[in-house]
């Protein structure tokens, strides 16, 4: 390795739960080779497609490093090149356009974490907004969407360490092509599945994931939920449910159990094709 050489380690800064380790070579303070770190303990060395090209984003000479204002019809790729000041003063002039029209809840600032830098996450845009009166959001419809679905079930919107799914005995997707789209988790599943697991992929798509399943149910499109009420109907029927953490934990059970007693897997049956 030359003098002007280093390897330089780091972590993905995609909005992405995975936070992958990275290995960088730098070479006279210019990037010339990015890979995955062998050693993270969940990404094992692999990179996603969109970041095993990030070295080409980052010096691609298309890259926006200037305000541009579009001048032509949308999808024309017209724009022009104009100063900050041009920039901010066109945005301000638009809000105000807006808000005298409509009123400021017409504002709607829909972001998320993005690349996770503290411009997208940690700004003064909140209380600006606030203050002008904006249209106010309580998170995303990405990952604070899900969070919140958790904890209104579980009580909190924390998950399991997705390692732990190698330890699982029965591992079942439901409408998640995980091969493709979660690839990183994907070698737990075999490593469970090389111990014994069982894996079971519901999904109305016959995905790259059904293929490596040992047992794909394909329901017709929009009868997950049929699905879903007969399945907790055998539950029920055959004493299989954990009685004494329900009885802690859970509300609205007996309510439950009259509804999913109308669901018998025959029900169901004719409502999902199976």
């Amino acid at each position: 390795m030359s003098a002007g050489t280093k390897i330089v380690l780091g972590t993905c800064h995609h909005d992405c739960p995975d936070s992958c380790g990275w290995v960088v070579t730098v070479e006279d303070g210019v990037a010339t080779k990015l890979r995955g770190n062998p050693a993270h303990p969940f990404s094992r060395g692999e990179l996603c497609p969109k970041v095993n090209h990030f070295l080409d984003r980052v010096y691609s000479p298309d890259r926006v490093l200037h305000p541009l204002r579009r001048v032509g019809p949308k999808g024309s790729a017209s724009f022009e090149r104009i100063s900050w000041d041009e920039a901010l003063s066109t945005i301000a002039a638009r809000l105000h356009s807006s808000i005298d029209k409509h009123g400021p809840a017409t504002v709607v600032p829909m972001s998320s974490a993005g690349n996770q830098s503290v411009l997208a996450t940690v700004t003064l845009g909140e209380r600006f907004l606030n203050r002008l009166g904006a249209t106010r959001l309580t998170g995303s419809v990405c990952g604070a969407a899900a969070r919140e679905g958790v904890a209104a079930t579980y009580g909190n919107g924390n998950g399991i360490d997705p390692m732990d799914i190698r330890h699982s005995r029965l591992i079942l997707l439901w409408g998640t092509n995980t091969k493709v789209t979660n690839r990183h988790l994907w070698p737990f599943v075999e490593e469970a599945r090389a111990a014994g697991a069982r894996v079971v992929v519901i999904d109305p798509v016959r995905t790259a994931t059904a293929d490596e399943a040992d047992t794909f149910l394909q329901p017709l499109p929009g009868t997950d939920a049929a699905l879903a009420l007969a399945m907790m109907h055998v539950l029920v029927r055959d004493g299989l449910v954990d009685r004494d953490y329900v009885d802690r934990f859970t509300s609205g059970y007996e309510a439950l159990v009259g509804r999913v007693g109308e669901w018998t897997p025959a029900r169901a049956a004719e409502v999902t094709g199976l």
